[in-house]
């Protein structure tokens, strides 16, 4: 099974990075702990249309991204599948397509499209400050989605 982890994010945006933050974390937790498991970890600032490329060929896809949801507070993680899908920053933009409809869009061209998406979001508290550090509640949350991501790349396939 090929399967891929993907963290979205800019680092110089404080909160905006924390994808990125989980996904170098996710990277060295399975270098150490698990040398036999072969997952891609990608970090990336795109958006939009240029998620089918890193969807593209992977059973699995694990994206992780800062989200900003209505009622939680900052530094809360949550688990999302496609169906209860809420758009974030990276994974939605006002000028392209979200998560969702970059996947139905790469099916409909002939495209081999994950058949198991899964989003982990770090609920943000500053998406627009310039700053290379996270805020410190979504600081204290890299640990708990990082382990998110470990649990769901050990899950059974759905």
């Amino acid at each position: 099974m090929k399967v891929r982890v993907v963290g979205l994010g800019n680092t110089i945006l404080r909160d905006d990075g924390v994808g990125i933050h989980v996904a170098r974390s996710v990277a060295a937790c399975l270098a150490r702990a698990a040398p036999g498991i072969e997952v891609d970890v990608v970090e990336a600032e795109t958006a939009g249309f240029a998620l089918l490329e890193l969807l593209e060929g992977w059973d699995r896809v694990v994206v992780v991204d800062a989200v900003t949801l209505d009622g939680l507070a900052p530094g809360e993680v949550v688990r999302m599948d496609l169906g209860s899908f809420r758009p974030s920053l990276r994974l939605s933009s006002v000028h392209e397509i979200d998560l969702p409809t970059a996947l139905a869009l790469g099916e409909r061209l002939g495209r081999r499209m994950p058949s198991d998406v899964r989003v982990v979001g770090i609920q943000a508290g500053d998406l627009s400050t310039f700053g290379e550090d996270l805020t410190p509640a979504v600081a204290a949350a890299v640990p708990r989605a990082v382990e998110a991501v470990l649990d769901l790349l050990s899950a059974a396939p759905r």
